[in-house]
């Protein structure tokens, strides 16, 4: 939320060059997630009978034929952005017309929360199979001749630990299970581990999990012209499905509320973190199971 906003601008002018490749590795993730989500809505409208969407080219996972320059520019400044919406026009819609949108509305959403869990997986696949490539030492073991490996497992502070040799004679370490709960912001132990490549192809990965799983829950607030006032009017409110152009000022304004009190970022901060908590905690389950930690 407040935060956020300019955070990469004086990123920039403190960083030139670490926020500039921060914004290019984020790049392909952000735009592939934002084009397969809007392009999920063409489809979907398309299979219900409506073409407008296909015939104006938006059938399509081309980036430049989705992007809205300034909802893209406000996912480096406030966390968050949109697309340009695909057009629907439900009078084509062949059955079920309140149906078709739910589906068309829900699209969207479904296709971001499937690449956020496809992208997870891998992601934390990542991290398991670093973590069971480490040799594990006992702590007694350490504590009374220490070891030659640069990377190993052992206790620290009644916690299994990850140890990487820095180099200069010191070992920065992290607890394994704070590693696996915050994978996706663990690149840095990633970078020690296996260098700078396998690094930016972690942090490209992780910004790519992190806004799929922002904008599904975005998209979910009930709030007109977004996704999530559709699905509650479709299976609610059985309004007319056309929200008028006063609603969708009104729901704008609300959403600029939401985000410079702070409340919307500490909303999506708070899922977000909740399910890579989950994910972290089955990943460390599966890894203790198979006598990996």
């Amino acid at each position: 939320g407040k935060t956020r906003v300019g955070y990469y601008i004086r990123a920039f002018l403190s960083d030139p060059r670490a926020t500039l490749m921060v914004i290019l590795l984020a790049l392909p993730g952000r735009m592939l997630a934002m084009s397969m989500h809007e392009a999920a809505h063409a489809y979907v409208a398309d299979r219900c009978g409506d073409p407008t969407a296909r015939n104006l080219g938006r059938l399509t996972l081309n980036p430049f034929k989705h992007i809205d320059i300034l909802g893209f520019l406000m996912l480096y400044l406030v966390g968050f952005g949109w697309a340009k919406p695909v057009p629907v026009n439900p009078r084509n819609f062949k059955g079920d017309y309140r149906k078709c949108d739910l589906k068309v509305s829900l699209a969207g959403i479904t296709m971001n929360l499937i690449l956020f869990l496809a992208g997870a997986i891998v992601l934390y696949g990542v991290m398991g199979f670093a973590l069971a490539s480490l040799p594990q030492v006992s702590e007694a073991a350490m504590n009374l001749f220490g070891t030659d490996e640069r990377a190993f497992l052992t206790m620290a502070d009644g916690f299994k630990s990850a140890f990487i040799d820095r180099g200069d004679g010191y070992y920065s370490y992290w607890y394994v299970h704070e590693l696996l709960t915050y994978a996706p912001y663990a690149g840095e132990f990633v970078k020690m581990l296996w260098g700078n490549v396998p690094y930016y192809l972690f942090e490209m990965l992780s910004y790519f999990v992190q806004i799929n799983i922002v904008l599904a829950i975005f998209n979910l607030i009930p709030i007109p012209p977004l996704d999530g006032y559709h699905v509650l009017n479709d299976l609610v409110l059985r309004r007319s499905l056309y929200s008028s152009a006063r609603a969708a000022q009104i729901g704008y304004v609300v959403m600029l509320v939401l985000l410079f009190s702070g409340v919307l970022s500490e909303a999506l901060s708070f899922v977000t973190d909740g399910a890579f908590s989950i994910l972290g905690s089955g990943a460390e389950a599966v890894l203790r199971a198979l006598g990996a930690l």
